[in-house]
């Protein structure tokens, strides 16, 4: 398989980066953010001095796997992927972080290291938060929760996609990527943005890029599906409906 971050790397690309991370920047961030939004001012202003911001290329590591866990990040700009590396060098994404999102906040809890390797995909810019200045707002019941909520869905996210990829075929995982992505970002609207490079996707589905672009060319000719580079448009929901439940058929 194609590595992904090596091939985003080379192809996804900006005019520069648009998030400037001074004390201001910080506070703001956090005051958008899942994990902050509507914490008191003082507290804020305290993590914003604490923190401080990174730049990161694309392809570029904000921490690896087995990576002691003392701090988390919050996503900026940009996108970060949390990927897993099978001994033969494939790598699979599990999830994402994106603006004003955190990624491996079970540092904040305690956890000894990063069970993923976290990745920029194309430039982002994020927060670093240390674990040893959030000691004091772990105490406090609504922070606790909220971190404790972040993570549940995390972890239902993860459960989600290993059910798709030990139970379901390479079109059933395909359409239900699809599906799942038309009601998060169109509303249930045929038009999806893909990830910048057919690889990534790949990696996402734990498929190869050759039977991936396959099975897109078949869709095409069959009328279910149409692209424009990035951008996929579904013709037929109700055929993607099924193909998305069709279990992986055994020899």
């Amino acid at each position: 398989m194609e590595l992904a971050t090596r091939h985003a790397s080379r192809t996804v690309v900006r005019s520069g980066r648009s998030t400037v991370l001074d004390a201001e920047g910080r506070r703001a961030l956090l005051a958008r953010s899942e994990l902050f939004a509507g914490l008191p001012a003082p507290v804020l202003d305290d993590l914003a001095e604490r923190s401080h911001g990174r730049y990161l290329d694309s392809g570029e590591l904000v921490f690896r796997n087995n990576d002691p866990a003392d701090f988390a990040a919050l996503v900026a700009e940009g996108a970060v992927y949390a990927i897993l590396y099978g001994p033969d060098g494939r790598e699979l994404i599990v999830d994402m972080a994106g603006s004003g999102q955190a990624i491996g906040e079970a540092a904040l809890l305690g956890a000894s290291v990063h069970h993923f390797t976290a990745v920029a995909v194309g430039m982002a810019t994020v927060l670093l938060l240390r674990r040893v200045h959030l000691a004091r707002l772990l105490t406090e019941p609504q922070f606790l929760n909220r971190v404790l909520l972040l993570l549940a869905a995390r972890v239902s996210r993860t459960a989600k996609a290993l059910e798709t990829m030990c139970l379901y075929s390479l079109e059933s995982r395909l359409a239900r990527y699809l599906l799942d992505a038309a009601e998060r970002d169109g509303h249930g609207v045929g038009q999806i943005q893909l990830p910048p490079t057919q690889g990534i996707l790949a990696s996402m589905l734990n498929a190869s890029r050759p039977k991936l672009n396959a099975l897109l060319q078949g869709w095409q000719r069959a009328g279910l599906i149409s692209r424009e580079r990035n951008v996929l448009y579904v013709h037929d929901f109700e055929q993607l409906r099924r193909k998305a439940c069709a279990p992986e058929r055994r020899l």
